[in-house]
């Protein structure tokens, strides 16, 4: 029997508390060398637009195995009325390999995306960070503020957003001031966001860098997880070379898709050595921020054991609670 899950069904069963505590142990495990993620598998022309197949396996407690097939195609909204990302998730039995879960993955991505930039602000941002700053009023960077509010404890007092649609902010505004409880104050520009902001997030489909890195204040925590390529990236080669710490999701994973790092490497600014996992410093094995001065980077492109983790979060409590429908194949 396969449990199938839609994703209001997913939207019942999962908060970001819990996503950021399953995302969080993903990392751990990973530099544990409990967990396996293979480079997902890219597939584009002919097709409009980005498919990627992202298997990956946790070992230890959650015993999670999965594989999310995604797709990113930009001309969705306009000529389909449909969302640009669209996802689903295959759930395995770790011990006969069947396939025993099939859900929506759109949220789950949307959600471990948040989570793990929640992860980067609960080890890289300063204990006493109230404000954040973010770049896009999407869904994927609702889930961003929601993520970081639950990485500070919810202790977040007030989020600035910058989105070139108004009304996309706006509704951006009314949701997470409902939902949150905090005050979101939309700016007119992006050079906005850098003024009094100690956490500032870059969540778009921007190819070229969004600010000039030498006006970010010191002490801030910056976590990018839009650009996934080589030659493109949010950040610029200035802030990456200000930087005190430059944190990876998953340090091979940037080193092949992310140009924020890639690129100031082929500049010979830094070395693939001044990378590192998060997981290194969730686990003890490296020291994270020193000093309330620092300025912090975090880049996550996106990797499978994020997504491992929460769907077997969710494929347990579906079963535990006896939600969703079982087809049998």
């Amino acid at each position: 029997m396969v449990r199938i899950l839609s994703k209001e069904n997913v939207s019942e069963l999962l908060t970001m508390k819990d996503a950021l505590k399953y995302v969080e142990e993903a990392y751990k495990q990973l530099t544990l060398g409990q967990a396996l993620v293979p480079q997902r598998i890219a597939i584009t022309d002919p097709a409009p637009g980005l498919t990627l197949v992202m298997p990956g396996i946790i070992g230890g407690e959650m015993n999670a195995l999965a594989t999310k097939i995604v797709s990113v195609y930009k001309q969705n909204p306009e000529k389909y009325q449909m969302p640009t990302v669209l996802a689903k998730i295959m759930v395995q039995d770790i011990n006969t390999g069947d396939i025993v879960g099939i859900m929506d993955g759109s949220l789950i991505t949307a959600m471990r995306t948040g989570a793990a930039t929640g992860v980067s602000v609960k080890y890289l941002a300063r204990k006493d960070s109230r404000v954040m700053g973010i770049y896009s009023a999407g869904i994927q960077a609702r889930k961003q503020v929601v993520g970081t509010y639950w990485g500070l404890d919810q202790k977040l007092e007030r989020c600035k957003v910058f989105d070139l649609k108004k009304e996309t902010a706006i509704q951006f505004k009314t949701e997470l001031e409902k939902e949150l409880g905090i005050e979101i104050k939309i700016v007119n520009s992006g050079n906005d966001l850098l003024e009094d902001t100690d956490i500032l997030v870059a969540a778009t489909t921007s190819t070229t860098p969004l600010f000039d890195g030498n006006n970010v204040s010191e002490g801030t925590h910056i976590s990018s997880i839009g650009a996934h390529a080589a030659d493109v990236r949010e950040l610029d080669t200035a802030i990456i070379k200000r930087a005190s710490l430059r944190v990876a999701g998953l340090k091979e994973a940037c080193l092949a898709e992310a140009g924020d790092y890639i690129i100031p490497i082929k500049e010979g600014i830094i070395t693939e050595d001044d990378i590192i996992s998060i997981g290194e410093i969730i686990t003890g094995r490296s020291e994270g921020r020193k000093t309330n001065s620092d300025i912090t980077v975090f880049k996550s492109v996106g990797i499978s054991a994020q997504d491992v983790a929460t769907a077997k979060l969710v494929y347990d409590r579906a079963i535990e609670q006896g939600i969703g429908k079982n087809i049998d194949f």
